[in-house]
């Protein structure tokens, strides 16, 4: 793909999301889970691509259970989307954000007995509380009430009955590994605790978890990297998606260096041989990570080439000598996209988080592909 802008172009990079392809995610996912709903995680500003217009696209194909993880999160997204979809926010209910949580209508998501108190007290003071989900921790260790905090909610009536519950939901540590042992224990332990609760519907498995098969869906699954197009599982092959997001970063200068002149802070890198190189205008403040310097990738037309020197803040330098097509002021390089994956591997991180630290200074262009030429 030619990604070039010029002779209109900006210094400031661009993030485009294709919704497009978000929307064809999310049916691809819904496809494979038969009658179970799917509630998308769109936490995290939707994984760093805009919650908000993500949110309406899923909305516009059919998605109505939604999951953020802050009260914040939640209200951003209630603003977007109007009052019929329904919002969870995981981190569940905390005493400074109940006015948010009740007047955006937000669901929280009670992770213990604490806040399963808490919010019952707040629903006895008001009218029509919103619903909630009930979290149980099946072995990771994170949030979720334990397994002896189950057996006390399920004989506490009252408790239960303030709560008001829609869903009981775990979330599965290893579904990406569908050889992990921990899979089937977390599955059976959630059996167990959920059958305290006989009449409410279930929700246990993420992305990976839709890929462990039909005994993980229940009536629920909460997708999020898959929806993006990111690989949940061991087993790339297997998945449905396909990215969504490409980082758009213009050239800046195009320079000529001699061999053995060095490149970028602390010189980490020293030119083997005499280098035609391309500044281009993102950073680590854009989502480049600082850890692909001196061996991650930028995309230039369809070639893949080199980043050299450390990543600083706001640049990124490439090796552009053996580049087939032109490299000039204002042509455009790319990030992510259809290389998200061997950004990760080169970054030595997780492609969620590399989809998270995209810059909230990059331009949003949220397009469709049949509406551009390629």
């Amino acid at each position: 793909m030619d990604y070039r802008d010029t002779p209109h172009y900006s210094t400031r990079p661009t993030l485009r999301v294709d919704l497009q392809q978000i929307r064809a995610n999310y049916d691809a996912l819904k496809a494979k889970v038969g009658t179970a709903k799917i509630g998308a995680s769109v936490k995290a500003d939707a994984y760093g691509l805009g919650a908000v217009p993500v949110g309406k696209a899923l909305y516009g194909a059919g998605c109505r259970i939604f999951f953020v993880a802050t009260a914040g999160e939640g209200k951003l997204l209630r603003d977007g989307l109007g009052p019929n979809a329904a919002i969870y926010v995981l981190n569940g209910p905390a005493p400074r954000d109940r006015g948010v949580l009740l007047g955006a209508k937000l669901k929280p998501v009670i992770n213990s007995i604490e806040q399963a108190r808490f919010w019952a007290s707040v629903s006895a003071e008001v009218n029509d509380p919103p619903y909630t989900a009930i979290h149980i921790d099946t072995g990771m260790n994170r949030l979720g009430l334990t397994l002896d905090e189950v057996t006390e909610l399920s004989r506490d009536k009252k408790l239960w009955n303030a709560l008001t519950p829609e869903w009981v939901m775990s979330h599965l540590a290893c579904a990406g590994d569908a050889g992990n042992p921990m899979n089937k224990i977390q599955l059976d332990r959630f059996r167990k605790a959920a059958a305290q609760f006989p009449l409410t519907p279930l929700s246990l498995a993420n992305t990976a978890g839709i890929y462990l098969g039909k005994p993980y869906h229940f009536q629920m699954v909460r997708p999020g990297i898959g929806l993006y197009g990111g690989v949940a599982t061991t087993k790339p092959g297997q998945e449905v998606g396909a990215p969504a997001a490409t980082l758009l970063a213009p050239i800046l200068q195009v320079r000529y260096i001699q061999k053995g002149e060095t490149v970028g802070y602390n010189g980490t890198f020293t030119a083997p041989r005499d280098m035609r190189i391309a500044v281009v205008g993102a950073g680590y403040a854009d989502g480049i990570p600082v850890s692909e310097s001196n061996h991650g990738y930028a995309i230039l037309h369809d070639e893949r080439v080199p980043i050299i020197g450390r990543v600083s803040m706001d640049l990124t330098i490439i090796d552009a000598t053996n580049a087939k097509l032109s490299v000039e002021v204002g042509g455009v390089v790319a990030f992510r996209g259809n290389q998200l994956e061997i950004e990760a591997k080169s970054a030595h991180t997780l492609n969620y988080e590399l989809l998270v630290r995209l810059g909230q200074r990059c331009r949003r262009d949220y397009w469709k592909k049949k509406d551009v030429s390629t």
